[in-house]
């Protein structure tokens, strides 16, 4: 069996940069495509793990099944829907199914790892460790001023105005400051199996992280090998901060200080509350070359 390395982190903060790089490596098996700016989220665990039903259900099986099979992240692995058809018939719980696919997949292109890249993922680490216990967790975190900043425009957007653009700032920075305590508290649990990386250190030290990489991971390739095959994924040219005004960066200031003093279960609680208000919430990227939508 390959090693499973799963990339965990925020949307904007850096994750698929580095997964890329430790895709471009020639060690590490991802699922990517051009049109997801390289390693694809497979959402999973988040999703296709959870919101089909119990796995000895047959009929809940068989909805995970036909979904699965027809995702991108599923066709992009170029795997046979017979062998798929295999793996869940074989697997115990959904799980068994990931691990059995990557290791395929990790086989058929002589990989020692395979990589798994979800933000969706990341409040979810405990329970992936518990599952995986070969596994290996990068946990990439980035400074709130430009997160923000990034996702103010990220994914095409218009950058908001006004109380929302506010409101949009506040949270924005509070969630990064709860999610960068949620994976330091991961890290100094899991012993020795998490390695916390920044994203500012890594634009500024390319180099050292890569060495950082390859050495936790313990891949047998030289660090210069993790490049990444495609270009990055940014969401603007300038400097992010630049994109903030004085009062924007008080916000962020705030949002910091908050979520330093917010209890972690919050956290928990609040994404709780969002799934149980949006419902599977299935992002539109899922089923883009079959135009599958779940029953």
């Amino acid at each position: 069996m390959a090693v499973p390395v799963f990339v965990l982190g925020l949307q904007r903060s850096g994750t698929t940069w580095v997964a890329n790089m430790l895709a471009g490596s020639g060690a590490v098996a991802a699922v990517a495509a051009p049109e997801h700016q390289g390693v694809h989220e497979s959402i999973f665990f988040s999703h296709f793990a959870r919101l089909f039903g119990p796995f000895d259900d047959p009929q809940a099986r068989g909805r995970f099944l036909d979904a699965f099979a027809a995702s991108d992240y599923f066709l992009l692995t170029g795997l046979p829907r017979a062998s798929l058809d295999a793996m869940v018939a074989q697997a115990t719980d959904p799980a068994g199914v990931f691990a059995a696919v990557m290791d395929a997949v990790a086989d058929r292109d002589g990989c020692t790892h395979w990589l798994e890249k979800s933000p969706h993922h990341t409040l979810l680490a405990d329970d992936l460790a518990m599952r995986f216990p070969e596994a290996r967790f990068v946990c990439v975190m980035r400074a709130s001023a430009t997160l923000v900043a990034s996702r103010l425009v990220g994914y095409g957007r218009s950058p908001s105005r006004g109380l929302k653009r506010a409101a949009d700032i506040l949270r924005g920075a509070l969630v990064n400051a709860l999610y960068a305590r949620h994976m330091r508290r991961f890290a100094a649990r899991a012993q020795g199996r998490a390695l916390l990386l920044r994203y500012e250190e890594l634009t500024a030290h390319p180099a050292s992280g890569q060495r950082r990489l390859v050495q936790f991971l313990g891949l047998a390739v030289p660090p210069e090998r993790l490049v990444s095959a495609y270009s990055p994924n940014t969401s603007h040219k300038q400097s992010g901060t630049q994109r903030l005004s004085p009062l924007d960066r008080a916000l962020v200031w705030l949002g910091d200080g908050l979520g330093r003093l917010v209890p972690l279960a919050v956290l928990a609680l609040a994404e709780d509350r969002r799934r149980r208000a949006r419902g599977a919430d299935w992002p539109d990227w899922v089923w883009l070359k079959t135009g599958y939508r779940p029953r």
